[in-house]
């Protein structure tokens, strides 16, 4: 194995979050990424519906940071897998939700979905790894979350107007999490290793 550069390294990083930045928001303008919060009772066929779009969504975002990264094709076909079932996960926990619950537990229900995820696609079951890996992502969907409806997100209830909103969602999950995951350099293991 090669050993990057530091310029190298940290420019990874930067394709890196830059990618999941690009992905997400475009994914929340899309599908409204990361699903819908709201419900008074929890909808199992909204859930499903929310994971069989999220996890289609996930598979073009793996795709797309596989190949900012420059990983071996073997490591973007675990992303695309991996990705397609956080993202997909993700949709489906927050389209079924219910407000018997705050919107915090659903997010991090989430973010230990894809810490497992990871884990088991990448097998780094570090304590470190997956607490990052949870939080960031958990807070990026709940901060998201927060923000938006501090500068009164969406601005308009029309389809365009909560485009908007979920686009907001996922710049602000991508910019966490991608930096977050950064600072544990899992961007720079996806690049270098090749998995059988």
């Amino acid at each position: 194995m090669t050993v990057d550069s530091p310029g190298r390294v940290g420019a990874t990083r930067l394709e890196w979050t830059f990618a999941l930045v690009i992905g997400l928001s475009a994914s929340g303008f899309a599908f409204h990424f990361p699903g819908s919060y709201g419900e008074p009772a929890i909808h199992l066929g909204a859930g499903i519906f929310g994971l069989i779009i999220g996890a289609v969504n996930g598979a073009i975002v793996g795709a797309l940071v596989g190949l900012a990264i420059r990983a071996p094709s073997s490591s973007i076909g675990r992303l695309v897998a991996a990705m397609s079932a956080c993202i997909g996960i993700t949709h489906g926990i927050f389209d079924g939700s219910s407000t018997e619950l705050p919107l915090i537990a659903y997010a991090l229900l989430a973010g230990i979905t894809v810490a497992s995820v990871f884990a088991l696609a990448f097998g780094d079951r570090t304590a470190r790894s997956m607490v990052v890996i949870t939080l960031s992502w958990g807070v990026g969907i709940w901060l998201a979350s927060l923000l938006g409806d501090a500068i009164g997100l969406p601005l308009e209830e029309t389809p365009y107007g909560w485009a908007l909103d979920h686009a907001f969602d996922g710049l602000v999950t991508g910019l966490i999490w991608g930096a977050a995951t950064s600072a544990i350099g899992l961007p720079d293991r996806l690049r270098k290793r090749a998995w059988d």
